[in-house]
């Protein structure tokens, strides 16, 4: 080759459009760093150190421009095995791995654990470049190019395409690079639908401008002016400016490398391993129920309750694996298990996650995180088992990251997690993704009957609600049963916990169509209980009624009742709590009841005299009904307590908006 592609050219003015993020992997000098800068024209070792010992410490980012305006984002990751730690915080959001082999060295032990971790992770798609080529000869190349073969069989990249290729004589530079763009274009990029999180990679002072930090976002966009909360530590700050791939930007999202400018926050608040969200958002958490595989090869099987590195995202905490399915995970296959951290962390269901040994300090497995635990303490190992295989029979091999399974996990949280249903804001939040899109989602699962939707904010699972139906008529007749009445307190539903508005007002309706009860203020008559009455129960609820009726405004106190109808006073009583309940009688005090229609007289007569002398004389109010002071004022102070009046010393006035509260 004479000379290389000349690498594409960013058209002036123009925003890039950036189409993947890639990351660059492999051992420590194997020629990543000089094939990023081949590319990009960028020398990712920007640290002094970096460049005198001639390896990268840290990340590297670089935009590479493809022409026109289109971009992609390249990682150069470390290759030194005490690097690793940068290399699993560095492929969090990356699209494309180009595994970087140089052709004398062949694959060594970061090849290997590199390509493991890029599988543990998550990473889809590859390419291999086979480099120094020019240091071996054309038979040792194809030698070098049949063992990666070999070697990646049974990974993601088992059908990588191998780019043999040199740095110093640009070799081979002509294919590689068309395999990178044709790689980057055919591929449609992910998209982030969550709110923004970008875990801290680094972070500096720059003269001038405060405190900078940078990384990948997961998910979401920022701009200019947002809002951001530290998680863990919870400091707020406004983002004062963006700079997208090395240029300024007003905004930046998912699977970019961006350096955000908070000049309000200090080194030390925006240090690596915390997370940048949306303020609200993010909780960070100690225990985490995962999906654990273990690597191919490990020398030695993982132990319950063995400690180990946990890294996700940019954190990286001393941590204990509690296997819940058996004491042992053999290498190469998976199980379920517990993640406790010393420190928490800031990561989220659907979240990758890579554990590597204290000693010696090797990556034994990763996986997916499923669930999320802010207790306290590590929950019984049997209800997280049974916890975390409801999870995995619900998604039924759906990816938890896939946006396709937020639909099966909403119905699966409300399902086991959520009784009482749950707000919409708050799976928003507890899901990591915009309102909008729960909202899609439950309207999906609405219309297959599996969720209720009580109002705009409040939803729950058909079965939650079902059994909380069931469970209210339960008690309802248990304690009508208990107090031997045809009635129950509406209280009795509630018990002593909160219920949602929407939730409850659901519950006693349905108990109403569905002819469980009749709602009467605060009292529930059981509607099957007055079927079921026998004919001479039914025959002395009518002689009581005809009673009060007949009384008027001279009716019995109530214990005179069975008196005056020569009746069991245990039968009347649980006749009269059903009359009251049902209200076809009005209980005005302890010894004061009127029919209903009696007090519907009374209360209209208040209402005419007020309005047309604009007071009521109290004193003067038993000459009117044709009774005594007794009548009179248990009628005005009952009038009074549901504020259709109001007493002014021995005048009573109508209350603001009395009309909807007279019975």
């Amino acid at each position: 080759m004479t000379g290389s592609r000349p690498r594409g050219q960013l058209q002036p003015g123009v925003d890039p459009d950036v189409i993947m993020m890639i990351c660059t992997a492999g051992h420590v000098d194997h020629g990543k760093t000089e094939l990023v800068k081949l590319l990009t024209g960028c020398n990712t070792d920007r640290l002094k150190e970096e460049q005198e010992r001639g390896m990268t410490i840290e990340l590297g980012f670089a935009p590479c421009f493809l022409g026109g305006n289109l971009c992609v984002g390249i990682v150069d990751v470390p290759g030194h095995e005490k690097l690793v730690r940068n290399m699993v915080a560095g492929v969090s959001g990356i699209d494309l791995a180009v595994l970087v082999v140089a052709a004398d060295d062949g694959i060594m032990p970061q090849t290997v654990e590199h390509v493991q971790i890029l599988q543990l992770l998550g990473v889809r798609r590859g390419l291999v470049a086979l480099t120094k080529t020019d240091l071996v000869s054309p038979e040792q190349v194809d030698r070098r190019a049949a063992e990666i073969r070999d070697f990646l069989r049974g990974t993601f990249m088992e059908s990588a395409g191998i780019c043999p290729v040199s740095s110093r004589t640009l070799s081979g530079y002509d294919e590689f690079y068309e395999a990178v763009v044709r790689e980057t274009t055919g591929a449609a990029k992910e998209q982030g639908m969550g709110l923004f999180r970008m875990p801290i990679e680094r972070s500096f002072v720059r003269k001038g401008f405060g405190t900078v930090a940078t990384g990948l976002p997961l998910a979401g966009t920022i701009r200019v002016g947002d809002e951001v909360e530290l998680v863990p530590g919870g400091k707020r700050a406004r983002v004062r400016g963006i700079q997208r791939f090395l240029r300024n930007a007003t905004e930046g999202g998912r699977g970019q490398c961006l350096a955000l400018n908070v000049p309000e926050l200090g080194l030390e608040d925006a240090r690596r391993g915390r997370v940048f969200a949306v303020p609200g958002s993010l909780r960070s958490a100690a225990i985490f129920h995962v999906r654990l595989a273990a690597v191919p090869g490990l020398s030695a099987p993982l132990k319950n309750a063995e400690e180990v590195h946990f890294h996700a995202g940019t954190a990286e905490e001393h941590a204990r694996i509690y296997l819940l399915e058996d004491k042992v995970l053999l290498p190469g296959t998976s199980a379920l298990a517990t993640i406790v951290v010393d420190n928490p962390v800031a990561a989220v269901a659907g979240d990758r996650f890579i554990i590597r040994r204290m000693s010696p300090p090797t990556t034994i497995g990763g996986g997916r995180i499923l669930s999320v635990s802010h207790d306290e303490h590590r929950p019984m190992r049997k209800y997280a088992l049974e916890l975390l295989r409801g999870l995995e029979d619900a998604l039924g091999g759906v990816d938890i990251s896939d946006p396709s399974a937020l639909r099966l996990r909403l119905a699966h949280f409300l399902k086991t997690g959520c009784p009482k249903g749950g707000r919409v804001s708050e799976l928003a939040r507890d899901f990591q993704v915009p309102v909008a899109v729960v909202q899609e989602a439950l309207s999906i699962l609405a219309g297959e009957h599996r969720l209720l939707q009580l109002d705009k904010d409040w939803c729950i699972h058909t079965e939650a609600y079902a059994a909380l139906l069931k469970d209210a008529e339960t008690r309802l007749r248990a304690t009508a049963k208990e107090k031997a009445s045809l009635s129950a307190d509406l209280s009795v539903l509630r018990g002593a916990e909160e219920w949602p508005e929407p939730l409850w007002k659901r519950l006693v309706k349905d108990l109403q169509s569905d002819r469980v009860m009749v709602a009467r203020g605060s009292k529930a008559v059981l509607v099957d209980a007055v079927d079921g009455l026998s004919e001479s129960d039914r025959a002395l609820l009518d002689r009581i009624a005809d009673l009060y009726e007949k009384t008027g405004f001279e009716s019995p106190r109530p214990d005179e009742v069975p008196g005056r109808l020569n009746a069991d006073p245990a039968v009347v009583r649980r006749l009269l709590d059903y009359l009251f309940a049902s209200g076809r009688l009005v209980r005005l005090s302890a010894n004061v009841a009127l029919s209903y229609n009696t007090f519907r007289k009374a209360e209209e007569l208040v209402v005419e005299i007020i309005r047309k002398d604009g007071v009521l004389d109290s004193a003067d109010f038993k000459y009117r009904i044709g009774s005594s002071r007794k009548y009179a004022l248990a009628i005005l102070d009952f009038l009074d307590a549901r504020r259709v009046t109001l007493r002014m010393e021995n005048n009573r006035k109508l209350a603001p908006d009395y009309e909807k509260n007279m019975l």
